[in-house]
């Protein structure tokens, strides 16, 4: 009489891939934790350098009696624009770039020396986009800063940007 009971030396076919699915999972869980530690630690950086910024602006405000303005071409995307650069020469030894880096057409700070905040015109600066859409401060910034109204230029940024309110706009 013959066994037909198969030997149990190797593993069969389904629970092999039983076992690479679950390998697979435990990869990509930890894969999208890394992913998201990232982008947090990005966000983190553009704040540090927003705060540079805002520090730097409040030093120049001191000096001259008012905020960078809009009419002296300081307006915009503050690593791009030289007049801004030049205007914070003897505050920053250099202008913060985004962490997405130079150029960047979504990732970037912005400086508008004008911009309607509430019934006042205020100097603000903003990181344009976080990565992480809980890290932006926008709609707090929009609702409790500004009581609902906030235009100018850059517009805060929007719903994705984290803000810094400066003061009253020197014009």
């Amino acid at each position: 009489m013959r066994n037909n009971r198969r030997s149990k030396k190797a593993f069969t076919l389904l629970e092999a891939l039983v076992a690479l699915s679950g390998a697979c999972l435990v990869v990509s869980l930890a894969l999208a934790s890394l992913i998201h530690t990232h982008l947090a630690a990005r966000d983190q950086e553009r704040v540090v350098g927003l705060e540079k910024v805002a520090a730097a602006l409040e030093q120049y405000e001191k000096d001259n009696g008012h905020f960078p303005r809009e009419t002296e071409g300081a307006n915009g995307n503050i690593s791009a624009n030289q007049k801004f650069i030049s205007m914070m020469r003897p505050y920053l030894s250099s202008v913060p770039i985004d962490p997405a880096g130079a150029g960047d057409p979504t990732f970037y700070y912005y400086y508008d020396g004008s911009a309607q905040c509430g019934n006042e015109k205020m100097a603000i600066v903003f990181a344009r986009q976080m990565d992480i859409a809980s890290d932006a401060n926008y709609p707090q910034f929009l609702t409790q800063t500004c009581r609902g109204i906030l235009d100018g230029e850059g517009r805060g940024g929007g719903t994705e940007s984290y803000n810094i309110l400066l003061g009253k706009s020197g014009g």
